[in-house]
């Protein structure tokens, strides 16, 4: 769940990982609801305007690859130390299981590089990258990144980013001080160790064109913009909302972030007020701002459509008991097209490589205390044909 504001780091990881995350607009939403399938009785699939289903126990970030119909997901089911991850290869047409892969750490991130057919896991309670053969499921590599922490932990990874052109991995480390990894993808290797980033680094996007890192967080100054090659926070953004980097002033959380193609904009999703954030990538300046939900997560920007989709959990600390939903709204004016309600929880998004198709992560309660808690139900797959929506 994510709270009006981050009160604790353990609070900010589990938000981010559930993580691991309607102001002036003139256009009248459509609203529908997406019900659950529990097999594959549905003729084909790939027809339907929505098609979901319910096999994955503990799934988190999802990604589908743009070179072929793989779509991936990250699972956990136990938290405890040593329990196992696993990564369900699906396929993006009729959402079929082709391989489960059982891994050594537990799996919650997900980056791909299509040039080296390299998947990385992030293993965010472990602090490390697990390097995957994406063509055959194989693990090829351990990078830890994160230091011992007190007698069991260790420094947690959140998110994971790819630079494809250079071969290099971003990772944000979501702890007070900031920090943010640079790897080498080729030998797995940090290249820079980036401190002071941020309160809580979480969300990031990265600009090849300009060759700029964005990473979203709390505190005073939201967004840093840091220059890989050199390792160095070279901008930062700012709502103007909060006076200090202390964690009891932070007004805004940005958990996910979203460039459009041309780099000019970012896109924020606010934990903490539920609004989508424009910000202006050469001045900084925020632009414009929308409302989308209580426990906004995840946000991709589509070029096809010039389109955003944000998921929002539906729920935060005081408000436990509610449902989530899929919004996407038109990316220059904000106005929202469409908002589809997808009980539970929704959280990761991604997109087919046509932008016709989003795939998103649907989360079960957590606890039976829920109204909405269902004895052995699994999470979610949601595919969205956008074209017929």
């Amino acid at each position: 769940m994510i709270a009006s504001r981050p009160a604790s780091l353990k609070m900010i990881v589990a938000s981010v990982m559930g993580a691991l995350l309607l102001s002036a607009c003139q256009t009248a939403p459509q609203s529908q609801q997406v019900g659950q399938t529990s097999s594959f009785n549905a003729t084909a699939p790939q027809a339907q305007v929505t098609f979901r289903q319910d096999t994955i126990e503990g799934a988190y970030e999802i990604l589908a690859a743009k070179d072929s119909k793989q779509l991936f997901v990250a699972a956990t089911p136990l938290f405890e130390d040593r329990a196992a991850g696993f990564l369900h290869v699906l396929d993006q047409d009729t959402l079929r299981e082709s391989q489960r892969i059982q891994l050594p750490r537990r799996a919650f991130a997900l980056g791909l590089n299509q040039k080296t057919h390299t998947l990385y896991v992030g293993n965010t309670l472990d602090g490390s990258l697990l390097a995957i053969n994406s063509l055959n499921g194989t693990v090829k590599q351990l990078i830890q990144l994160g230091q011992k922490e007190g007698k069991d932990g260790w420094e947690h990874t959140r998110k994971v980013v790819i630079d494809e052109q250079d071969n290099r991995i971003f990772v944000t480390n979501p702890s007070e001080g900031g920090r943010v990894w640079i790897v080498d993808g080729a030998q797995g290797r940090i290249l820079h160790n980036i401190d002071n980033v941020g309160l809580w680094p979480a969300g990031a996007a990265y600009d090849a064109n300009t060759k700029r890192l964005f990473v979203g967080h709390g505190g005073k100054d939201e967004i840093a913009v840091i220059n890989p090659a050199t390792g160095t926070i070279e901008q930062r953004f700012t709502t103007g909302d909060a006076k200090s980097d202390k964690r009891e002033d932070s007004r805004h959380f940005f958990v996910n972030i979203t460039l459009s193609a041309d780099g000019k904009k970012l896109f924020g999703a606010d934990a903490n007020t539920g609004k989508i954030y424009v910000f202006d990538t050469t001045s900084g300046k925020v632009e414009n701002t929308v409302e989308v939900g209580l426990g906004l997560l995840d946000i991709v920007y589509n070029d096809a459509r010039k389109e955003l989709i944000a998921t929002n959990r539906g729920v935060d600390r005081q408000t436990p008991a509610g449902t989530g939903s899929v919004t996407i709204l038109d990316a220059n004016t904000l106005a929202v097209k469409h908002r589809i309600s997808a009980p539970v929880h929704p959280n990761s998004v991604t997109l087919s490589a046509d932008g016709q198709t989003a795939f998103v992560t649907i989360k079960i309660p957590h606890g039976d205390k829920s109204p909405h808690y269902l004895k052995g139900a699994k999470d979610s797959v949601l595919r969205l044909n956008l074209n017929q929506l």
